[in-house]
């Protein structure tokens, strides 16, 4: 018989056991479908290549201070280090700065908000991606106070401008101001994530020289320059540059990684938590059908036997069965690959919005191929060791002695395959779980601040319309009477940096009463500025001193608050209460004159999951910032409705002011914990899973023992035997592998829980709860799996049975 015939029989053979295949593929594509699925998103986020030409040369470089034990990518760099590093290395073959941002669109008297970034003129040269129409910007537009110019994105071409060529040198009304179209990004191209224009960056050298980190830098290699040697050279010039600018540059190395691993951030643990969780599944489901190809093997050994005495050798039997189970995965995995073009869309559904290359996400060529390779690997885990087992010699014999093919040896095997799914299944279970109890954390967390019945958005007021803080605090000053005069609202704060938004602000200050710093030692809390209002609308708690005051405005004493966090460490074992400071960061008024502090703030939260960091509060009427913050407290008024309001609002007094980032702030909250909460949902979808199909499992097993000890428990159960006792036999069947397989499951859980630590909160790896909830759970499934063939036993009629054997 040759492949074809093979294929032929084993066709005939599954169809004539519809159960079986139907049980088989449906595990094994419930397997396959997952681990495809999960997959897939790995390889868009982890593992496929940045859609741009040679993507591995591509590397963000970033400053840090050298004693940092764990760095992580995000320092941004002055101007004069850029043009350092642009002109003294030789590994890196073009850097550009950017600062991606919201901007203000204008046309025709109403305004949008638009995502872009500011850029020095060679990012598209570190990309490798010129431009499809037009140029990128000259030397002369990225030099301060150059000429305007914009860089529009291919779908903002096409959409806004209608793919029209004469578009190029039109103007757009960016920021209150005209900038002429020089160019068009080819299709590709989308750095940072979501931009649609990009506008030449231009700074101050003077007002913002070395030491003030302006922007992010992005940069390419050199062909065929190893990272590592990057490395070196960037730390030999920052020495070189510490050495000749100690007071900015004291302590600051500037390092460089893979812009692929810095767009995956901290999602790559996670994801193979995932990826290896969905594997188990996998092991799980083959494990069972290789216990059903095993229990099926028994039931065939008439068969088997008949082909060895018609003359069929071992080899001729093995291929008949691998055969067969290469069918038998066939259909597994067309019902897994469609299974899991399913699953991929929900799981892209679930994804909360922060997963990177989220677009990406999808079926793909390497996908399909890892599909592939999924079922060839299936085929060897499930099928080879039961065709191995039934095609073993002496069959005949074992039908002599009636008790199937290698049966002693086939329970042993099917006994190894239970330990080995409950192992998994515990480690599942225990992963799940220790999420759960994190996520519970996650939600009762004193968080310091109260975020029910309150809405956010912020606000971008253009140089052009309002030349200098006075203006500024003026329009903001006016924003509020109108904010406060709609309808159901109690309170409103305006301020810049509020809690959960999507800017922050740091610098540092000086303490006139102690001698001034080493460079680079200066304290560096985070910075907010809140009006008088902020502690009502937001529940703020003052601890000691007073509040901001409406009398807090430009021309009286400066003052500031500052937190709990602060006060400890940036005044330990002083009361910092009366004492002054002078901050060395300017929103808007000159800090000219020190601050007193007059206030404690109780901590609170700006992130679920950090604790609260030293941070200072600054009266809003005297820093006078462009970009407020507005957060509007009105209790039983839906959010919509109340942003809607404070929409018409600000057009009244700016028809082309756009409001920024509205949102309720629970929404914000809940957004810090959209990404644990769907990496709990698919884990736990995986535990249950796998606990079922272990259940399954032990079901088939202990059942199948029924059966082939049916004579057996008849005889016993004639000669006295308790139906308590039967029943205890027949569940220790089941237990006995459980048992041993839940000890090498914590075991294996002890071994991983460094892995899953990192995506924890306030709960250890080793939770004595989560353990032991999670055994007692397992353990409770499969003895309710196996009490159902034990209820069956305790029921055998024993002159039936006797009557049988």
């Amino acid at each position: 018989m040759g492949i074809p015939n093979d294929l032929r029989f084993a066709a005939r053979s599954l169809r004539r056991r519809p159960g079986f295949t139907l049980a088989a593929a449906g595990t094994l594509a419930l397997g396959i479908g997952a681990t495809t699925a999960i997959f897939g998103v790995a390889n868009a986020v982890l593992l496929r290549s940045l859609p741009y030409p040679d993507a591995h040369e591509l590397t963000m470089v970033w400053g840090d201070d050298r004693d940092e034990p764990a760095p992580l990518p995000g320092g941004a760099m002055s101007s004069p280090d850029f043009g350092d590093v642009q002109t003294e290395t030789e590994t890196l073959e073009a850097i550009a700065l950017y600062d991606a941002g919201n901007h203000t669109l204008s046309s025709d008297g109403s305004a949008e908000v638009i995502r872009g970034a500011r850029a020095t003129r060679d990012l598209f040269r570190v990309f490798a991606s010129e431009p499809v129409l037009g140029r990128t910007f000259t030397e002369e537009e990225t030099r301060f106070q150059g000429p305007d110019a914009v860089v529009v994105s291919d779908a903002f071409w096409q959409s806004r401008l209608g793919g029209d060529p004469a578009a190029l040198g039109t103007t757009l009304t960016i920021n209150g101001e005209p900038h002429p179209i020089v160019g068009v990004a080819p299709p590709a191209f989308a750095f940072p994530a979501d931009a649609q224009l990009w506008l030449p960056l231009q700074n101050n050298d003077e007002g913002c020289g070395r030491g003030c980190g302006i922007a992010s830098a992005v940069a390419r290699l050199a062909d065929d320059v190893p990272i590592d040697r990057a490395r070196a050279e960037l730390d030999q010039l920052s020495a070189l540059m510490e050495t000749e600018n100690a007071d900015s540059n004291e302590d600051l190395v500037y390092r460089v990684t893979p812009l692929r691993d810095v767009i995956v951030g901290d999602v790559r643990t996670s994801l193979w938590v995932l990826l290896g969780a969905v594997g188990m599944v996998l092991l799980i489901a083959c494990a069972n059908v290789a216990n059903l190809v095993l229990l099926r093997g028994g039931s065939r050994r008439t068969e088997l036997a008949v082909r060895t005495a018609l003359g069929a050798g071992r080899r001729r039997l093995l291929a008949q069965l691998m055969t067969e189970n290469a069918a038998l995965a066939l259909l597994g995995g067309v019902g897994g690959v469609l299974l899991a073009s399913w699953a991929t869309s929900g799981v892209v559904r679930l994804a909360p919005e922060g997963l990177p290359r989220l677009d990406e996400i999808g079926l793909d060529a390497t996908t399909a191929i890892f599909a592939v390779a999924i079922v060839g690997l299936t085929v060897l885990v499930f099928g080879l060791v039961p065709a191995l087992r039934i095609s073993s010699g002496g069959v005949a014999e074992s039908i002599r002695r009636d008790g199937g093919v290698g049966d002693r040896a086939g329970g042993r095997t099917r006994a190894v395959v239970l330990v080995a799914e409950v192992a998994l299944s515990v480690m599942l279970l225990l992963g799940a779980g220790l999420m759960l109890r994190s996520l519970a954390r996650m939600q009762t967390v004193d968080l310091g601040l109260t975020t029910e019945d309150v809405s956010v958005f912020r606000l971008s007021l253009p140089g052009s319309r309002y030349d200098g803080p006075d203006a500024r605090v003026a329009f903001v000053d006016r924003l509020e009477e109108r904010l406060s005069a709609i309808p159901g609202v109690e309170g409103v704060a305006t301020g810049v940096s509020l809690p959960f938004g999507d800017l922050s602000l740091g610098g540092t200050f000086l303490r006139p009463d102690l001698p001034e710093p080493e460079p680079g030692q200066a304290p560096n809390p985070g910075y907010r500025t809140l009006d008088p209002d902020a502690f009502d609308v937001l529940g703020l708690e003052i601890v000691r001193g007073r509040p901001l005051l409406e009398s807090d405005r430009r021309g009286a004493r400066p003052v500031a608050l500052i937190n709990e966090a602060a006060a400890e460490r940036y005044w330990p074992g002083e009361d910092p209460l009366g004492k002054t400071m002078r901050v060395l960061i300017a929103l808007g008024y000159d800090e000219t004159e020190p601050r007193t502090v007059v206030g404690i703030v109780r901590d609170f939260r700006s992130e679920v999951t950090r604790p609260a960091r030293p941070e200072m509060y600054m009266p809003r009427a005297q820093t006078g910032a462009g970009f407020p913050h507005v957060a509007i407290r009105a209790p039983g008024r839906p959010s919509s409705e109340v942003l809607a309001a404070a929409r018409e609002a600000v057009s009244a007094l700016d028809p082309e002011l756009p409001i920024v980032s509205p949102a309720a702030l629970d929404d914000l909250v809940a957004e810090h914990m959209a990404a644990p909460r769907f990496y709990l949902v698919l884990l736990s979808l995986f535990a249950i899973m796998a606990v079922v199909l272990a259940a399954v499992g032990i079901y088939g097993v202990v059942a199948y023992m029924v059966v082939q000890r049916t004579p057996e428990i008849g005889v016993r159960v004639a000669l006295g035997a308790r139906v308590d006792h039967v029943i205890r036999m027949v569940v220790w069947q089941g237990l006995g592998p459980a048992l041993a397989g839940l000890a090498l499951g914590l075991a294996g859980a002890l071994a991983l829980g460094r892995l899953i630590s990192g995506i924890l909160f306030d709960v250890a790896p080793t939770d004595p709860l989560t353990w032991g909830l999670a055994s007692l759970l397992l353990l409770g499934v499969v003895a309710g799996a196996a009490a159902l063939p034990a209820r069956k036993a305790s029921r055998i009629d024993p002159a039936e049975a006797l009557r049988t054997e």
